[in-house]
């Protein structure tokens, strides 16, 4: 009888040793999709580039690299303003123009003799003044953030055909922009650290700080925010000030970059930004997104990009492969927005 029972027992507990195993085993899988999942963008990031590495030799090699990230450095700070708009549910239409105008004048400035601090902070001033005219006519007359940030787009871009009568100003001798634009610290351009700082410094702000947790809240709900006691208005008129005020920078970089302001500077910049934040996982609808991932989604562009040119794939399918991956990201953005409610 104890022979039988003590076999009974060893019996149970075999049951629940291989019971726990694959609870445990069916946990660990639950652990590994999530992680896929949450990182689904930077592992894309990762194959692209080991298939243009087997590809094309020239992608490894360091001054594309290098290449890569300078491509990356001003759609990058661009994008950064973008997602806290984004976050917020809304949209700025307006900060490829506002990097023309911003670039071309710091380089008429320049131009004209005036010191390069008094220039700088002058081109400062236009994007914070964008952003406090956007996020003005949003908050105070509730217009749809589409309409006042196009409205934005023409009219920067006009004024920066009339200020430059549509030619383009050089400041190639400039020894600051030269600096911005050839200088390097550590052996690593001064471009990219000064994007990498403020990703880290954007990073921390809406991961760790009030405001930060404001935004997310405005983007989630507007109406449960504004009854919580947040100040709705003043922090959405914040994130306009900051779009614009970044989209100041990006252009002030861009000028350096390419030692001159152009009218035609930032064309299409806005719209790359957009994609560059949705695809990082920033969601249209508001209330979801990380700094981080935006990050990501800036290098899958631009190595995508330079991929398919090192690869000779012709302009007219690139823009074709673009439109796709962009899509596909939206559509993963709605699926996840469907899951969620």
């Amino acid at each position: 009888m104890n022979e039988e029972n003590l076999a009974a027992n060893q019996s149970s507990t075999d049951k629940i040793g291989i019971a726990g195993k694959k609870a445990l085993y069916a946990n660990q899988q639950n652990q590994m999709l999530a992680w896929l999942s949450k990182n689904k963008v930077l592992i894309a990031l990762l194959l692209l580039c080991v298939f243009f590495s087997i590809s094309t030799e020239q992608f490894l090699r360091m001054d594309n690299i290098q290449n890569i990230f300078l491509q990356s450095a001003i759609m990058g700070i661009v994008a950064i303003g973008m997602t806290y708009v984004i976050i917020t549910a809304g949209i700025d239409l307006g900060v490829g123009s506002i990097v023309a105008v911003t670039g071309m004048v710091i380089a008429g400035m320049i131009n004209s003799g005036v010191p390069i601090i008094a220039a700088i902070l002058a081109g400062l001033l236009i994007g914070m003044i964008s952003g406090i005219i956007n996020g003005f006519f949003i908050t105070r007359f509730h217009m749809a953030p589409f309409i006042v940030t196009l409205g934005m787009m023409a009219a920067a871009r006009s004024v920066t055909l009339v200020y430059s009568d549509a030619q383009t100003i050089s400041v190639y001798k400039d020894p600051f922009l030269q600096y911005l634009r050839m200088g390097k610290i550590a052996g690593i351009p001064v471009m990219i650290l000064i994007t990498a700082v403020l990703f880290l410094i954007a990073g921390y702000v809406l991961s760790n700080t009030v405001f930060g947790r404001h935004v997310y809240a405005i983007g989630s709900n507007k109406k449960a925010a504004e009854v919580s006691g947040i100040p709705v208005k003043r922090i959405e008129m914040m994130v306009y000030v900051i779009a614009g005020t970044l989209a100041a920078v990006g252009g002030l970089m861009m000028t350096a970059r390419l030692g001159s302001g152009t009218p035609l500077a930032g064309v299409n910049l806005e719209l790359m930004a957009i994609a560059a934040v949705v695809i990082g996982g920033t969601s249209l609808s508001g209330g979801r997104g990380t700094i981080f991932g935006t990050l990501i989604g800036v290098l899958l562009i631009n190595v995508l990009n330079t991929g398919m040119n090192l690869m000779n794939i012709s302009s007219h399918y690139q823009g074709l492969i673009m439109g796709a991956v962009i899509l596909l990201a939206a559509l993963i953005d709605s699926i996840s927005n469907k899951k969620s409610k």
